[in-house]
């Protein structure tokens, strides 16, 4: 359990510094939009999908998108948000092809929910590395 909080840890660590960053190099930004964005992709990293195994780099694009991603012989991870309700994933399980799972799936009403299928092919990709 020690393991998956220093991962989290250091995904929120990571997180904040990319969104310090965003605010002062893409200033021609909505800064109200990059503030939704980093809310979203705190609620991502706080849902507990990613532990000590998988564990994503964090970035922001110049559009704003926060992104997600990991890389390994065995698939990839590339979860997006941007401040606009909606949270594009794609799971890529070279190993298991049938498991790969993606969507741009729409939070209505900020519910922030997780989309079962996401949490699922994450499971599964992880349960490879």
């Amino acid at each position: 359990m020690e393991k998956y909080e220093d991962a989290q840890s250091k995904l929120l660590d990571d997180l904040r510094q990319v969104y310090t960053q965003a605010l002062h190099v893409y200033q021609d930004l909505d800064p109200n939009r990059l503030k939704l964005g980093f809310r979203e992709a705190m609620f991502i990293v706080t849902s507990r999908l990613f532990g000590e195994k998988l564990c994503p780099n964090v970035s922001i694009d110049p559009y704003g998108e926060y992104i997600f991603s990991h890389m390994s012989k065995m698939g990839y991870v590339d979860i997006g948000v941007r401040g606009e309700g909606e949270l594009s994933y794609h799971v890529r399980n070279d190993v298991n092809p049938g498991e790969t799972r993606f969507d741009d799936y729409k939070w209505e009403d900020n519910d922030f929910k997780i989309p079962i299928d996401l949490s699922k092919a994450l499971k599964s990709l992880e349960q490879q590395l």
